[in-house]
């Protein structure tokens, strides 16, 4: 008998031992040696393969779009988004370059017109005023090509208004179900926000070159705001349906206790979860590592931020944040 338990005792710590060793190789070089090993799986694995029909979410926006270069009337209004505006300006003796601070200022376009290069070649000189200064910008571009650019990258800095006006239009007034927690305050600050609750869209105003939208909302009473891109960005994890969706998407989760919902809207974990209620939590992983054991399948999930999960037979044992 005292046998039989002692073999009981060897066989547990064994497990554990074997566990360890497992959690070690994970933490520490994503991959295994001598275990069989499905391999690394790239980030474009992990992403879901888009389906032939775009949600409606997806197509929301797509009738928004900035107005052509070569459809732009004189009077048509910019905010200038970054002092680096001055960098790309033509010398002139109204202004000194090095000291302009435009940054938040509204400029008008006044037209355009060509410039001979010492090749003889033409290229297209942009200019705007702001009511105390004209300000010239040399695309180094000549008009066949600006036709051909996308219209928010034509003139470095500075946001159509016109742009954000419709957006503004489309959003406010609409509640949508948030699906990010990096939220901004009206100062500008970064703070912990949640996900998957219910927001009230109360303004559009401009952004960056990078995010061009800032979407204000309310929520308890308080307003924050998100950054956006623009559906045809190269920036695919800011657009709108990534932000934002049109049901409440708990009622998707209903198996999912209460408890362990409150951690995933507050972007939280805790060992026991599953990967459906940490990827929920979290997002989806940029990597993600398999071995396959006696024991069960193990996984390693890894984040860009160093964060990474690990799951026995689709539990999470062990993470760091």
């Amino acid at each position: 008998m005292i046998s039989i338990f002692a073999d009981r005792i060897d066989i547990v710590l064994m497990k554990k031992v074997i566990f360890g060793i497992i959690i070690l190789l994970l933490s520490q070089y994503g991959c295994f040696t001598g275990i069989e090993n499905t391999g690394k799986i790239s980030e474009k694995d992990v992403e879901r393969v888009k389906a032939d029909r775009q949600t409606a979410e997806e197509v929301f926006l797509d009738s928004i779009k900035p107005e052509k270069f070569i459809e732009w009337k004189p009077g048509k209004k910019f905010i200038v988004s970054d002092d680096n505006f001055r960098l790309i300006l033509e010398p002139s003796d109204s202004y000194d370059a090095s000291s302009l601070s435009l940054k938040g200022t509204v400029v008008s376009y006044i037209g355009y017109k060509y410039d001979t290069h010492f090749d003889n070649s033409e290229v297209v000189i942009i200019s705007f005023s702001d009511a105390k200064n004209i300000y010239k910008y040399n695309t180094g571009k000549d008009i066949a090509e600006l036709e051909k650019q996308r219209p928010e990258y034509v003139v470095p800095f500075v946001i159509d208004m016109d742009y954000i006006a419709e957006m503004g239009k489309k959003l406010v007034g609409q509640t949508f179900y948030i699906k990010t927690p990096f939220w901004y305050n009206s100062s500008h600050k970064k703070v912990n926000g949640v996900k998957f609750v219910a927001v009230d869209v109360v303004d559009v105003a401009a952004g960056d070159m990078v995010y061009p939208f800032h979407v204000y909302f309310k929520y308890k009473n308080a307003v924050y705001y998100v950054s956006m891109s623009s559906n045809v960005s190269s920036i695919k994890n800011t657009t709108f349906d990534k932000l934002f969706s049109f049901s409440d998407i708990r009622q998707d989760y209903k198996h999912i206790t209460d408890e362990n919902w409150k951690l995933i809207t507050n972007g939280r974990v805790k060992l026991g979860m599953t990967k459906e209620e940490c990827s929920l939590s979290l997002g989806k992983p940029n990597n993600i590592d398999r071995a396959t054991t006696h024991g069960g399948l193990y996984e390693r999930w890894s984040y860009d931020n160093g964060a990474y999960m690990i799951f026995e037979n689709g539990i999470l044992q062990k993470f760091r944040r």
